[in-house]
């Protein structure tokens, strides 16, 4: 009669998986930090540069990537006031972000 082992691997497959959405998260926020950066400018948006010099990204949890800035008069530059009209950097920045994750998946990803 035969006899088998089956050893299991399944810690190491997920650490794989776990570290390659790790590296593939960093990927995506270093990507929306430049483009966020581009639309900034092409948006005409700077006048110091504080701005897109403050872009960042970060990980927050183990499957989630946030950019966004702590300078105060972001918001009135996204989204306009009484006075100036809207400059989307981040919404464009999201919506390229978008675009290139359907493109590499062939449309069939959500994010």
């Amino acid at each position: 009669m035969s006899s088998f082992n089956f050893t299991s691997h399944a810690s190491e497959v997920k650490a794989a998986k776990d570290a390659a959405v790790t590296k593939a998260l960093e990927m995506i926020g270093l990507q929306a930090e430049g483009y966020a950066k581009e639309n900034i400018t092409r948006v005409g948006a700077v006048d110091t540069g504080r701005l897109r010099n403050s872009i960042t990204h970060a990980a927050e949890g183990d499957d989630t990537e946030v950019i966004g800035t702590n300078v105060e008069y972001a918001p009135y530059i996204e989204y306009g006031t009484s006075k100036m009209k809207e400059r989307p950097y981040l919404t464009n920045t999201t919506l390229q972000i978008w675009r290139g994750v359907q493109r590499k998946s062939g449309g069939h990803k959500r994010i």
